[in-house]
């Protein structure tokens, strides 16, 4: 339940409230209608008065704020507004939601400029409760908000939610409770058989946001998701995995001659599985003898085989025949091979081979060996060629016989070497070829001849020579050749000739021939015409070799030096008997704009010179020209400076005028085309001032009024020339400016600063003298500079423009074993940056998690701090000791705990404890026990008529036969103690001797002593079962023996013995 109150306030405000009966502060509403504001200014009321301007969490509660506020003309400002271009709830800086947004229709369009604020329609006609932007500097009524969340409402794992009167913890996925503060527990999960997990728990031991990893042992294989995850729904992604032993693949063969014997440890063909191989005798294995199954399921080794064993193949020997029966394989154990040779060969040892069991042959590879021959040699004159296919002089083996050129074959041409080893030919014999006699044809041919084996036979030699001048017509030598012929007839001797001679052109030939024309001994004289000159020897005569004694002259006109033609000049020539020769005549003359130096015609005569030096073209020249006063003369000279095809072109200075033509031009005659102009000053109106206030002051360099004449103005203080306060006559006569007026001086005009507001006042013109602007910044903004302007006389403001700073915040620094994320809408650590905080693993968060700088330029929440999470207390054990380290604080997050015992005591449990991430110790407390000796009561005793049961008195401070336990013994009457008086429990668990015993007192040294030793003996050796059945066998039947009492074994700590 809860009321709605409508409260007049003294001040002419109305607020509406919300109360709720058990008296929790809860949300409420407050509105300002008598006063409209503008948006910055109702925000800065909200935030005076209550906690924020309105922000509007969902559509029903624009429904309920349009059916309870009053119609208000100027509707009313909402805190939503446009930062950086996004619409944000300014109290949360959170961005407007699109299911949460209830803009009018067409809304927001930013009509106008800066609409970044907006209004709600409260009341309205159209769009009733819609929302519309707006300019921010309207003035509208303020709508605020109490807030009833608070800083500690809600854990930092949930959202705080503000509902009209209440509020809700809205948890973030994973947490539950109240406030959110628990963390969804998942259980927790088995540790796998023959594997292990490791988990990290964030919020807790298995719950939200924990995660486990899962390992198996070697040779294990995870069968279903190896990593778990806490879900927020408290579920784990995946259910708990399994480690199944890794198998191996079961063992197939498929021969017989072998056997394998397997070992599996944990399953059939799985992990660690060995398997041993053996082979029959007369086999052999091929492969590891042994295999194991590994971690990946692969056997370590193939499965090997049993093979019989073999003998290294043996190859059929070249022109053999090999036949063999492997019974067990080719070349195995019982393998035989019979070897034969091929027609012509004979074999060359054992015929049969057999394969033992050693793995050798029974003999050595046999050969086949060819049948031969005997050897040949040539016959006298004559050749051998033996074509051997298998080797010289042996079977098949064909000798073709030939003769020397020059000589007959008398018998067979071949033989053959047959399969059993003879010719089938006898040797051949070479006689030599004859020719007919020669004789010589005629007296004067001399003969010569040589006969290396007989007169006129084969190779017979004759040669045949002429008298010097001669030549031999035939050939000079003739042999009988190996067809009994005469190579050459015999020859004949004629004069030597000459090649014929041939007149040279424009020439004359004599020519005297005593033995023939052209021949030997023939000669001829050579002249030429006139004009011409003989080039070579002027006689010629044949010699005996049948060659002139020099080459053929030739008849030359004679030349004189080529000709260049002169440059810038033609030349024409004519050249009836050659080029530049005798007679040649050359004409040469100029181009336009040169004259000729020199003979215009140049003709070679006889001489071999021409009849005058070669001309030359020189370039026309005019006279030499200056530029005119107050002018410059450029001139383009193509040959020579001033000469032909010159051009001067003129210019007059900058204000002055040209007078006659601006150029002039040498022709070919030498001779200027134009006379030289004059250079006249320009002219400018007089010139007068505007008005009377205005003040000149003119210089006349040239003449008045004429080109650079200066005229300059200026204006009394506090005002400025409106126009240039200088003028000139320029070069086109015209004033360079008009003459001026005087103005108020004006100043730059001022830019309104970023986000700032300015006032201006201007008496005498806009920007001008004693103008004064009062600058102001927006919220959030400070002034830096004056705040007040005045445009002085000088043209300058009083003061540079100040400029709007956003207010800034000091900075922050994380802290420790923390992190900090910060938003900067503006700049770093200024107004309207939110920085939030996060701790690290281990560590909460104390205080808010986050902070906003705001217009004051104050952090709103003080900087939290993270502290390491803190474990229970821990207490040194009882008997104990306990040795801490806190890298923190005392018993939190990271300390490290180390247990001990005093001496006589143990530790149960692990000695070391660590404070987890989730505020546990690692493992359970330790404590000390204290150490225990072997009871006494257990021990056995050795009884007979000599030996007796001691009595035995026991002290125990710490507990039966422990740590510091004592007992005492006593014998009864007529016996003595035979060992130590008391026993005492030892820190190391152990008895201080060995347990004594009652002997008679007349035994015997010798019997008590083997007594004594074997007692003790059987007590070092833990017999102990022993003693005690002699005990009762020594009661049963002992008549005049002392018998103890045994009840006071069975419990009592110092036991009374009686006798009976």
């Amino acid at each position: 339940m809860f009321c709605w109150k409508h409260i007049r306030m003294h001040f002419g405000w109305i607020v509406l409230m919300t109360m709720v009966n058990n008296g929790v502060q809860a949300w409420t509403y407050h509105y300002n209608t008598d006063t409209s504001m503008e948006w910055e200014i109702a925000r800065q009321w909200c935030r005076q008065h209550y906690t924020d301007m309105v922000a509007i969490q969902n559509k029903q509660e624009v429904i309920y704020l349009n059916q309870m506020l009053p119609l208000h003309r100027s509707y009313y400002w909402i805190g939503l507004r446009k930062m950086a271009g996004q619409w944000t709830w300014v109290g949360t800086m959170k961005p407007l939601a699109p299911e949460a947004a209830s803009w009018a229709t067409g809304e927001p369009n930013n009509q106008g400029t800066s609409e970044d604020c907006v209004e709600i329609y409260i009341k309205r006609s159209k769009d009733p409760g819609m929302w519309n932007d707006d300019n921010c500097s309207k003035k509208k009524a303020a709508l605020c908000y109490t807030a009833s969340c608070f800083e500690r409402s809600c854990s930092e794992h949930a959202e705080c939610v503000e509902n009209i009167g209440n509020y809700t913890c809205e948890c973030n996925p994973g947490f539950t409770g109240p406030r959110c503060n628990e963390a969804v527990e998942c259980g927790a999960v088995k540790t796998p058989e023959q594997g292990f997990v490791q988990c990290s728990h964030v919020y807790g031991d298995f719950r939200f946001n924990s995660s486990c990893q899962f390992h198996c042992a070697r040779g294990y294989i995870l069968q279903g998701s190896k990593h778990l995850h806490c879900l927020s729904l408290g579920k784990w992604d995946h259910d708990p995995p399994e480690c199944q032993v890794v198998e191996c693949p079961p063992i197939t063969t498929s021969n017989s001659g072998w056997n394998m014997t397997c070992n599996h440890p944990r399953h059939t063909n799985s992990y660690n599985s060995t398997c041993v191989f053996r082979c029959d005798e007369g086999f052999e294995l091929r492969g590891s003898h042994t295999t194991r199954c590994d971690h990946t399921g692969q056997w370590t080794h193939n499965t090997p085989t049993c093979t019989a064993v073999t003998c290294e193949p043996l190859v059929m020997p070249e022109k053999g025949h090999m036949t063999c029966t492997d019974p067990l394989g080719k070349f195995s154990f019982r393998s035989s091979c019979a070897v034969t040779c091929e027609e012509g060969y004979m074999l060359r040892g054992e015929n049969t081979l057999t394969c033992i069991k050693t793995g050798n042959w029974s003999a050595e590879t046999p050969t086949c060996e060819v049948v031969r021959c005997s050897a040949l040699n040539s016959a006298p004159h004559g050749s051998t060629h033996c074509t051997d296919p298998l080797e010289k002089f042996a079977y098949s083996s064909i000798c073709r016989f030939e003769c020397d050129i020059g000589f007959l074959l008398m018998g067979s041409n071949y033989t053959y070497c047959n399969a059993q080893g003879n010719w089938t030919h006898c040797l051949p014999v070479c006689q030599v070829v004859q020719c007919s006699p020669l004789s010589a044809h005629s007296s004067d041919v001399r003969m010569n001849c040589t006969h290396p084996l007989s007169t006129n036979s084969y190779n017979s030699t004759c040669v045949f020579n002429c008298d010097e001048g001669f030549k031999l017509i035939g050939s000079y030598k003739t042999q009988c050749d190996h067809t009994g012929q005469w190579t050459a007839k015999s020859p004949t001797c004629k004069a030597v000739t000459c090649e014929p001679l041939v007149r040279p052109e424009k020439g004359h030939m004599t020519c005297t021939e005593p033995l023939g024309k052209f021949s030997f001994r023939s000669s001829c004289a050579v002249t030429c015409e006139e004009g011409y000159t003989l080039r070579g020897e002027s006689t010629l005569t044949c010699i005996k070799t049948g060659n002139w004694s020099a080459e053929t002259p030739t008849c030359e006109a004679v030349t004189c030096e080529p000709l260049v033609r002169p440059e810038k000049g033609h030349m024409t020539c004519t050249d009836p008997l050659g080029k530049f020769s005798f007679r040649s005549s050359c004409a040469v003359t100029c181009e336009e704009g040169y004259t000729l130096r020199g003979e215009n015609t140049l003709t070679c005569v006889k001489t071999g010179n021409w009849s005058a030096e070669t001309p030359t073209c020189e370039v026309v020249r005019c006279s030499a020209l200056n530029s005119a006063p107050h002018g410059s003369m450029h001139c383009t000279d193509p040959l020579e400076k001033f000469a032909y095809s010159s051009i001067c072109r003129f210019e007059c200075d900058i204000g002055f005028l040209l007078m006659g033509s601006n150029y002039t031009y040498c022709n070919a005659q030498g001779n200027w085309t134009h006379s030289l102009p004059v250079c006249q000053v320009v002219q400018c109106s007089p010139l007068s001032a505007h008005s009377s206030d205005v003040r000149m002051n003119c210089t006349h360099p040239l003449s008045t009024n004429s080109y650079n004449s200066t005229c300059v103005f200026n204006c009394d203080e506090g005002f400025k020339l409106i126009g240039s306060y200088k003028t000139q006559c320029d070069h086109t006569g015209q004033w360079t400016a008009k003459s001026p007026t005087c103005k108020a001086v004006t100043c730059e005009p001022l830019v309104m600063p970023e986000k700032g507001h300015m006032t201006c006042t201007d008496p005498l013109g806009k920007f001008s003298f004693r103008s004064s602007c009062a600058v102001t910044c927006e919220e959030g903004y400070t002034l830096r500079g004056e705040n007040t302007l005045t445009c002085i006389k000088t043209g300058n403001w009083s003061a540079e423009t100040p400029t709007c700073e956003v207010v800034r915040c000091s900075a922050l620094n994380s802290a420790p074993h923390g992190s900090m994320h910060c938003t900067d809408p503006l700049e770093k650590f200024a107004y309207s940056s939110i920085c939030r905080f996060e701790c690290d693993i281990g560590f909460l968060l104390m205080g808010s998690n986050y902070t906003y700088c705001n217009v004051q330029g104050n952090w709103t929440h003080s900087l939290p701090v993270c502290q390491a999470r803190q474990c229970p207390l821990l207490a040194s054990p009882e008997k104990g000791w306990m040795n801490c380290s806190h890298p923190h604080f005392l018993f939190s997050y990271g300390s490290h705990c180390g247990f001990g015992c005093d001496i006589g005591y143990v530790l149960r449990e692990e000695s070391k404890l660590d404070c987890t991430t989730a505020g546990t110790w690692s493992q359970e407390i330790p404590s000390c026990k204290v150490v225990q000796c072997e009871s006494l009561l257990r021990a056995p005793l050795l009884q007979s008529d000599s030996v007796s049961v001691p009595f035995m008195n026991c002290s125990h401070p710490r507990g039966d036969f422990s740590f510091g336990s004592r007992c005492a013994f006593s014998c009864p009457e007529g016996y003595r103690l035979n060992g130590t008086t008391d026993l005492m429990c030892t820190s190391g668990g152990f008895w201080t001797g060995l347990l004594p015993t009652c002997i008679t007192e007349d035994m015997p040294l010798g019997p008590a002593f083997l007594i004594y030793g074997a007692i003790g003996a059987a007590s070092s050796l833990g017999l102990l079962l022993m003693g005690g059945l002699v005990m009762l066998l020594v009661r049963k039947f002992s008549k005049d023996t002392f018998t103890p009492d045994y009840s006071a074994w069975d419990g009592a700590l110092n036991p009374v013995f009686e006798e009976n």
